[in-house]
């Protein structure tokens, strides 16, 4: 199944989100801009706003408030895979020249924090404090999980180290992105819990697969092709109860995707 067919239900929002975010890819500054627009033309999944729209219309009407929500955790997103590539030393990005590699380690650090602060400003609004406190904590848990994996020798990752690392760097921004979603439609505090774990699981399910079809490590594969049914199956009991609509059939899709993918 392809992501259009599991993102059907939001295709309007969706399509908003792209005319959107093409504006917030821009600089004034003409050497910003560059690098900004070849960002913006090198588009990705777009996993986390998509939880961020579905978990916002399973639970109530989509608002500016999950707009703003889906806008901050691609840019947030973009801004740590510039740092995750310079610090990884990495040259290539979605099947091109990554940015670091085309523009130089400086200018994509500098890229990278130009996006944090755009992120920061478009959420700076009162009614957003609860999702912005939710973005804060999970950058710095991402930053935590880069450091303890550069610290972390190969021969010394253990199970435990590897879901640690995991967890920080890709599933928390997971688990934001389905809070953020819940919290701009006004979800209880357990339901915005369950789509919490809904999305942690699922953001460990795409990483550990995303290490089993390109990792040279191989107790990260060996770790991922155990676990993962373990966590599929913890995503789906988070949805248990939750009402059964097109909206939620398409939360599982996304699930399965992720469990599943080729690429």
């Amino acid at each position: 199944m392809k992501i259009t067919d599991i993102t059907r239900c939001i295709a309007p929002e969706l399509q908003q989100f792209e005319l959107e975010l093409k504006g917030i890819f821009s600089s004034p500054s003409e050497p910003m801009n560059e690098i900004m627009q070849y960002l913006a033309e090198s588009q990705g999944k777009r996993i986390r706003p998509i939880l961020v729209f579905l978990s916002a219309k399973l639970l109530g009407e989509v608002n500016a408030s999950t707009f703003r929500s889906a806008l901050f955790v691609e840019m947030i997103h973009s801004a740590t895979l510039l740092h995750d590539d310079v610090v990884d030393g990495d040259s290539e990005r979605r099947g091109r020249a990554s940015a670091n590699a085309k523009f130089g380690n400086h200018n994509a650090i500098l890229a990278g924090d130009f996006l944090f602060a755009k992120a920061i400003k478009l959420i700076a609004n009162p009614a957003d404090h609860q999702i912005m406190e939710e973005m804060l904590q999970t950058a710095n848990a991402m930053s935590e999980g880069e450091l303890i994996q550069s610290e972390a020798p190969n021969s010394k990752l253990t199970e435990e180290k590897y879901l640690d690392i995991i967890t920080r760097k890709t599933a928390m921004l997971m688990r934001s992105s389905c809070v953020s979603g819940a919290l701009s439609v006004g979800a209880e505090e357990a339901i915005v819990k369950r789509m919490a774990d809904f999305g942690l699981n699922l953001g460990i399910v795409f990483q550990m697969r995303d290490d089993m079809l390109d990792n040279d490590q191989p107790e990260c594969v060996e770790y991922a092709k155990q676990l993962i049914p373990d966590y599929r199956l913890k995503a789906l009991k988070s949805l248990e109860g939750l009402p059964e609509t097109e909206t939620s059939q398409a939360l599982k899709d996304l699930l399965a995707f992720c469990a599943e993918r080729k690429y």
